[in-house]
């Protein structure tokens, strides 16, 4: 129960902070969720409570990284950029950072997994299929579905958080 209420928190947060972006981000972050209850499904893995507590943390990463690309977007086109090269532009720079914050947490999953007993090894097993599917839905769910509401011609920058635009 606290975990829907923290996700439905989490999804509310992100469309009113960030406008269409987070709304694209709420269904990157729904498409997150499904995609790891699938492979939990898939794998025949039986969900602990602290496996539900790995699925908590992996959902605090899916939405950081979200977070890191939004606001390297709101930058660039701050900046002036044109949407496109805005949005290429957040990827490029906001990539590092994601890949250095998931694969950092994703030694600790091994980690814990190899040298954690019973309900370590549970929690671990979820952190890792759950960095993994972040690190995807991240990637390319998000991005491709930014580039489909571009494609959309939705160009007002207000939409996506952006007030005032200096020019470059």
């Amino acid at each position: 129960m606290a975990g829907a209420i923290g996700v439905a928190a989490v999804l509310l947060f992100m469309l009113l902070y960030y406008r269409l972006p987070g709304l694209v981000a709420d269904v990157a972050l729904i498409t997150y969720i499904l995609l790891v209850f699938l492979v939990l499904a898939g794998t025949g893995a039986t969900l602990t409570l602290p496996g539900i507590a790995g699925i908590v943390l992996s959902i605090g990463m899916a939405v950081d990284a979200n977070v890191l690309i939004f606001e390297r977007l709101k930058e660039e086109l701050k900046a002036g950029k044109t949407l496109g090269a805005a949005l290429d532009a957040a990827f490029h720079r906001a990539l590092s950072a994601i890949l250095d914050s998931n694969i950092t947490t994703l030694i600790a999953g091994i980690v814990l997994y190899f040298y954690g007993t019973g309900t370590i090894k549970g929690f671990a097993v979820t952190l890792i299929i759950g960095i993994a599917v972040s690190m995807f839905t991240a990637v390319v769910v998000t991005r491709y579905l930014l580039k489909l509401v571009m494609d959309f011609g939705i160009k007002n920058l207000k939409v996506y958080g952006v007030k005032e635009v200096t020019a470059q």
